[in-house]
């Protein structure tokens, strides 16, 4: 029987129901997987009371076409990689291969995420290099000025980044829109995943082999792939997959948590829609205020970073018409900075080239090889 058959069944045993509350019901599980995560539907089941078909088909099924997914965050620093935020500004003689130039050091270096400002020649980004090779790849770039390649960068190390949960108990599931109050009472709505940055003798006891990377992988692609389904797809036996997954992974805490995120189906493709916010140093108060304004509608935060300075850049997307998201900006206090909107947007995974044995790599001709690429393009 298909996903969308097991569908159609609960939800007409749900009308025939009265008692059964979809509210109610999506929330108990959502609650439970940001506990315990989203791949023992088993646990899950056994926690809300709900079976755990039912549990399958709303997280296969129902959340994400509303937008909804679950997705794993792997802990960056316990990688033994560093975080930045950073912004690019292309020259007019390289500006139709920025994007290209990106993508290819997305797939070949540490570069994570790019998002390109509409109507600017400009970039914002995120670069995860190794602590080790952290000044020499961010020379790269000064090599790209130099070569001119690039008009203008900076980089700002990440201090701690965080993934704010989708705040779901304002999501009408029976009629499929946003709420400006909670739908249904239940635990407190703002929660997060919080990564700080570790110091070097926390970052020595985390050691990883490359097929804890490829796991990683596979689960930033899907949260809920099965550990058979991994295996077969990594040519590797099923224990061996599961002992790395429990006992590397989990047990390590290379996994930073579960997140539930929201992402409207219609600025799926392009990442128009989305924005970056860049504000001026604030205090951990006014950070924490900030966070939770725009951690729920009108506006649903995606991911925010600390940077060395005192700002935050945050990447949030409107859940209703963005002039509310603009009247609520408005009415806080004492906030100054730059709003960016993005045409396009894109992510990457760490290639497991970049990693030999239990160490990063850094080529250093990478620059050279840019500069090559770029003439190719």
């Amino acid at each position: 029987m298909t996903i969308d058959q097991l569908t159609q069944q609960i939800d007409h045993k749900r009308m025939v129901r009265r008692d059964i509350d979809l509210q109610k019901e999506i929330a108990l599980i959502l609650d439970a997987v940001k506990k315990f995560g989203p791949r023992n539907i088993s646990l899950i089941a056994r926690q809300t009371g709900i079976p755990r078909e039912t549990v399958r088909v709303r997280l296969l099924n129902l959340l994400p076409r509303y937008g909804f997914v679950v997705r794993m965050l792997p802990n960056y620093y316990k990688l033994g990689l560093t975080r930045y935020f950073g912004y690019l500004r292309f020259s007019r003689q390289f500006a139709d291969k920025a994007k290209e130039l990106l993508n290819w050091l997305g797939e070949k270096s540490y570069l994570m995420y790019w998002g390109k400002v509409l109507m600017r020649n400009e970039f914002v980004v995120i670069v995860t290099p190794p602590y080790r090779f952290e000044k020499e790849y961010l020379g790269l770039f000064e090599e790209l000025a130099d070569a001119g390649v690039l008009d203008d960068y900076w980089f700002r190390k990440v201090r701690a980044y965080g993934h704010p949960h989708a705040s779901y108990r304002y999501f009408d599931f029976a009629n499929g829109k946003w709420s400006d109050y909670p739908v249904n009472d239940g635990e407190d709505e703002f929660d997060e995943v919080l990564v700080n940055e570790i110091d070097e003798a926390e970052r020595a006891q985390y050691i990883i082999d490359s097929l804890d990377l490829k796991i990683l992988q596979q689960l930033q692609y899907d949260a809920l792939k099965d550990i058979t389904e991994i295996a077969g797809e990594l040519g590797v036996h099923p224990r061996v997959v599961s002992y790395h997954f429990n006992e590397h992974v989990v047990r390590k805490g290379l996994v930073a948590g579960w997140m539930v995120s929201y992402l409207p189906t219609q600025t799926a493709e392009k990442g128009a829609g989305r924005f970056w916010m860049l504000t001026e140093p604030l205090n951990l108060h006014e950070v924490r205020q900030l966070i939770r304004d725009l951690a729920s509608p009108p506006a649903s935060c995606q991911s925010y970073n600390v940077l060395d300075n005192g700002s935050v850049a945050m990447h949030f997307v409107p859940t209703s018409d963005m002039s509310a998201v603009t009247h609520k900006l408005g009415k806080i206090d004492n906030l100054e900075g730059e709003l960016m909107v993005l045409s396009e947007a894109n992510a990457h995974l760490i290639s497991t080239e970049l990693l030999h044995g239990n160490s990063w790599l850094m080529d250093n001709n990478v620059t050279k090889k840019m500069i090559k690429q770029l003439a190719v393009m």
